[in-house]
């Protein structure tokens, strides 16, 4: 995963999924949506990557199970909501979209 100065909360959510996959993804494309309500401020985050090699269904599958209930120590930030909306296999991969809700821990 190539770094970025990502916003929202973006980057420490990304390499929160990365040690939990234990493999490194392709991030294919990222989509950030800012969020609020009348107390919080925060992002959605559509994220599509994909896992590579032959032990990407186990990494898919480590990264996905139990997604729902994870705990993720994101800085500056909470994960509030995060789910799995798509899962493929794609060539010698499995493909994944995960959509998330971070919000600012003020």
């Amino acid at each position: 995963m190539r770094e970025r100065a990502y916003t929202g909360g973006l980057g420490p959510l990304l390499r929160a999924l990365r040690q939990r996959a234990g493999a490194e993804p392709v991030i294919e494309d990222v989509r950030t949506t800012p969020w609020a309500s009348i107390t919080f401020s925060g992002a959605r985050h559509r994220i599509a990557l994909r896992l590579e090699g032959a032990s990407a269904p186990d990494a898919a599958r480590a990264m996905s199970e139990g997604l729902d209930y994870a705990e993720f120590d994101l800085g500056a930030y909470i994960l509030v909501d995060i789910a799995v909306a798509e899962t493929r296999l794609a060539g010698d991969g499995v493909h994944l979209v995960i959509e998330a809700l971070v919000i600012e821990n003020d």
